[in-house]
């Protein structure tokens, strides 16, 4: 990665007009051939990011049967905003004749399920949101904040006598998972089993073999949910699967595949969103030990800085949607039927919006990223990430403050246009003691 490392900064704001009503492009059609599933295009991705929306913002690629790719800010935002022109909704063979393309790229990998929050629309997506905010709401997340805590040191103690441990697999992977677990209603015990499985789903791109044992095993993991789902119904808990498997939309309960396809949305949001997030932060702060250190020194920083490394590591980095009727997107006519991917990772280092975008700057403000997005779709779990990336920095910086990782033996996500991440990355550092108490899950 690039060298980001910078103290203070101010970010502009003037936006450009990027959307207007009507289906009449003010400029030709601007094209540029490139696969952005290729490990080559991802290695250099901020590049090509950057050279494509200084290109155009808008521009059309002819591989994988046509599609729009997205890198301005102004333009990202205008797409995410207005999700009955740009739809998430995944129906393969609509009775409208459109081939609606859901959220998960270009193309949309094999045999997995429906994203049941959010490839949802209109009054459907309005009761499952409502359904969710009591769980995802700041005061939920405060109620929640002595289990996170108490989950964070659990796991650091497993470790912090040895003097080295691997910082994902021991620390940033399982506590967002033991939450995760215990919010929906999962054996918390089984954290590892779904970690495992869902972190191969988005660590490797579809021809790595890692990628494919796992899918192997999504007929698997819907049969599993479908068994727990049908356990819940007949004894409710307090919890998130309970709500799925009781509540009646439309004057009908869910199915049993609507259940399984919400569980595999928020599974795959609580075990691998916050974990990169984290993991990304902690990478690079290890090659920057100024940065490090004021973070050590004033723990407050770690507000903005959250909100920075949201937007520096971008880690869900791209998104797709359906156009609904012909429009006009920076300059460009988009005809009904058209993809677009929408490059959050482009949005977030446009340099019209933030000075000096390739820094990582602590104290950053304002910072308008767009890393949980905008609009009606915008991320349910906002709160609960930036709560679990505020406990886990803590830890860290204040048990182990010294690591060192191994960079050698550090491995990042590769082949995944869609997510970013770390796999695993060992670290060392010196020993401390244990503070002791009993396993929180």
């Amino acid at each position: 990665m690039e060298d980001r490392r910078q103290a203070s900064a101010h970010d502009g704001s003037d936006h450009r007009d990027t959307k207007r009503e009507g289906a009449v492009a003010t400029r030709e059609r601007v094209e540029a051939d490139f696969d952005h599933q290729s490990l080559e295009w991802l290695a250099e991705r901020h590049s090509h990011n950057d050279e494509l929306r200084a290109k155009c913002p808008v521009v059309w690629n002819s591989r994988y049967r046509g599609f729009w790719f997205v890198a301005g800010y102004d333009e990202v935002r205008a797409v995410a905003q207005d999700s009955a022109t740009f739809t998430p909704r995944f129906e393969e063979s609509s009775p409208d004749g459109l081939r609606y393309i859901g959220i998960m790229g270009v193309p949309r990998r094999e045999g997995m399920p429906p994203v049941g929050i959010a490839e949802a629309e209109g009054v459907r997506h309005a009761a499952l949101r409502r359904l969710l905010n009591p769980f995802m709401l700041p005061p939920a997340v405060a109620g929640l904040r002595p289990f996170m805590e108490a989950a964070a040191t659990w796991f650091m103690d497993q470790r912090i006598e040895a003097g080295s441990m691997d910082v994902v697999l021991d620390f940033t992977n399982p506590v967002p998972a033991v939450l995760t677990m215990k919010m929906i209603g999962l054996p918390c015990e089984s954290w590892g089993h779904y970690a495992e499985f869902f972190h191969a789903t988005a660590a490797y791109g579809e021809d790595m073999l890692e990628y494919q044992t796992a899918v192997a095993r999504v007929p698997e993991m819907v049969a599993e949910l479908i068994e727990i789902a049908e356990q819940r119904r007949h004894d409710p808990k307090g919890d998130i699967l309970s709500e799925l498997v009781t509540v009646e939309i439309g004057g009908h309960r869910l199915s049993n595949d609507d259940v399984v396809a919400i569980l595999w949305n928020l599974i795959g949001g609580g075990l691998d969103t916050t974990t990169s997030l984290t993991s990304l932060a902690l990478h690079d702060l290890a090659g920057h030990p100024e940065l490090r250190q004021r973070l050590i020194e004033d723990l407050d920083l770690l507000l903005p800085a959250c909100e920075e490394y949201l937007r520096w590591t971008s880690v869900n980095e791209t998104l797709t949607r359906t156009c609904t009727r012909d429009t006009e997107l920076g300059g460009q006519l988009i005809k009904r039927g058209d993809f677009v991917m929408m490059s959050w990772l482009g949005a977030n280092f446009d340099p019209a919006v933030f000075d000096r975008p390739h820094d990582v700057i602590i104290d950053r403000a304002p910072n308008p990223h767009l890393s949980f997005g905008v609009g009606t779709h915008r991320c349910i779990g906002l709160h609960l990430a930036r709560s679990l990336f505020m406990v886990m920095m803590k830890e860290v910086l204040t048990r182990i403050p010294d690591y060192s990782v191994d960079g050698e033996a550090t491995q990042f996500y590769q082949g995944n246009p869609e997510l970013y991440g770390i796999v695993r990355m060992p670290v060392t550092f010196t020993p401390g003691a244990k503070v002791g108490g009993p396993r929180p899950f």
